[in-house]
């Protein structure tokens, strides 16, 4: 058996899809500042077009607010620092 290029890079290529796409569902299914359509619909983008729409959802939650602050433009309570 030789090894070429193609024994490295079509199972790097499935592997790398496989990991964006977990990444990016886990991603939807925690955030809630989409509506449950919007998810459905950005779920069904990231496993048809496996790595372009995965890393599409990506780039798209991280340009998002992270905290509840953010979300709603009004402050969160001061936390104990201990």
């Amino acid at each position: 058996m030789t090894l070429n290029y193609l024994t490295i890079f079509f199972p790097a290529a499935i592997l790398t899809a496989l990991v964006l796409s977990v990444l990016a569902t886990r991603r939807i299914r925690k955030d809630a500042s989409f509506t449950s359509e919007q998810r459905s619909m950005q779920l069904w983008l990231i496993w048809l077009v496996p790595i372009l729409g995965a890393a599409l959802v990506l780039s798209i939650l991280r340009d998002e607010p992270t905290t509840e602050r953010d979300r709603t433009g009004q402050r969160e309570p001061p936390r104990n620092q201990t």
